[in-house]
């Protein structure tokens, strides 16, 4: 899909509504456009983004009419400069291009009013080639020619892809089934550590993650894994918890398995390989509680940037849940990545196939997934990855779905009572 997308071309304004507020973003197109706008007495502020490749570029504050009247930043928000932007600019900025990207735009504008304390509506997206301000025009072809020489920098010097992860899990209580706080036994920082959840004002730590070592390999990954579980196992000394993993083993408690990429430059096309290739699916293996995740999580391209330079992949449930779901998971990710610009299939553009994706529709989906694997199994180097990837796509092919209630030690050769 070129920079326009399809929000210009087969999808009517009720439709991106509906996409987007299936993807948790507030939109109100269709009242926007048909003159019926929010009364401005109760919305405090409407701005402008600018969005290339999954930045905000610019972000200008508007008056009534849509005419410019504060300030224009003129400067992309990112991961290095966030400590100097606003918090306001960074949720705007995010809230952009996760709205471009759900309706499939790679680059061009959404204009967002600010409703009370963190509350957003996205009002307008207007993509790149119906932009006609020629300071933005110049703005988009200078940020077109940057990416452009930096991606032919990453041909000549190849891709040096540096991988990791931090999948997460939860104790639970075998008598009551009441999750026990990761905290009682794991610190906060770590390669084993317990991760925050706020709810109602207070912040507790319920959620154990592994965070392993990077590695430039799959297998070097996959060691790296081994080790953060045996140590996970010496830390968590009460034999009687149950370890859960999945996307939502208990209610109100979701789970990641958020993946890290470096070495390789971040762009719209990535993240869409990422989410039709691996997100979609995975999720035909995914329990009935995993629903509940989404869209505040699992949402379709959900990533986020890191200050090393990389960038998380965070729409993944907690792919703990076995080991053979584990490798597989880990060895396709880094194979699609690797090899993104050569897997073109979209079929999360197809409005009922992205529609089922987050109703949990397996039947529509399982339709779609046999073109993706006979793509993948013809990239170069699937081969070797083969006797990792293969049984992923078997479990898939068969029907089989996890079950989020079972324990995951037995699994990994962890001792129970």
């Amino acid at each position: 899909m070129g920079q326009e997308g399809f929000l210009n071309k087969s999808m009517s304004l009720s439709t991106a509504q509906a996409r987007l507020i299936r993807s948790g973003v507030s939109a109100s197109l269709i009242e926007v456009r048909s003159g019926r706008e929010h009364n401005p007495l109760t919305y405090r502020s409407r701005y402008a983004v600018q969005v290339f490749n999954l930045r905000g570029i610019d972000v200008c504050k508007l008056g009534s009419g849509g005419k410019e009247i504060g300030f224009r930043t003129g400067i992309t928000v990112r991961s290095g400069l966030e400590q100097e932007q606003s918090p306001l600019m960074n949720r705007l900025a995010k809230m952009a291009v996760r709205s471009l990207y759900t309706l499939g735009l790679a680059s061009g504008e959404a204009i967002i009013s600010t409703y009370g304390e963190r509350q957003y509506v996205v009002e307008r997206v207007t993509p790149l080639s119906k932009l006609r301000n020629p300071k933005l025009v110049k703005l988009y072809s200078q940020q077109q020619a940057n990416l452009y020489h930096v991606l032919e920098q990453e041909d000549k010097k190849g891709i040096q892809l540096m991988m990791g992860m931090d999948p997460e899990f939860l104790l639970v209580d075998s008598s009551t089934m009441e999750v026990v706080p990761a905290s009682q036994f794991l610190e906060r920082v770590g390669e084993v550590g317990c991760d925050a959840v706020h709810m109602g004002g207070v912040t507790s730590f319920p959620v154990a993650e592994l965070r392993p070592e990077p590695s430039l390999q799959p297998r070097g990954l996959l060691v790296e894994l081994m080790h953060a579980i045996a140590s996970a196992k010496q830390l968590i000394r009460d034999r009687s918890l149950i370890w859960m993993a999945g996307g939502m083993p208990v209610p109100g408690l979701p789970l990641g398995g958020h993946l890290h990429f470096s070495g390789i430059v971040l762009t719209y096309s990535l993240v869409q390989v990422l989410d039709n290739y691996l997100a979609l699916p995975v999720m035909l293996l995914e329990d009935h509680t995993s629903l509940n995740r989404r869209p505040r999580y699992g949402y379709l391209g959900d990533f986020r940037r890191q200050p090393h330079g990389g960038f998380e992949y965070r729409t993944l449930p907690s792919f703990l849940v076995s080991p053979l779901v584990a490798k597989g998971v880990v060895f396709l990710a880094h194979l699609i990545v690797r090899h993104y610009k050569e897997l073109d299939l979209r079929p999360l553009n197809q409005e009922r196939i992205h529609r089922a994706y987050y109703e949990g529709n397996r039947r529509v989906i399982r339709d779609c997934v046999e073109p993706l694997f006979r793509d993948m199994m013809s990239l170069s180097g699937y081969s070797e990855y083969a006797k990792y990837i293969d049984p992923l796509l078997d479990h898939i092919s068969s029907g089989t779905i996890w079950d989020e209630s079972r324990d995951i030690r037995p699994l990994w050769n962890i001792p129970v009572l």
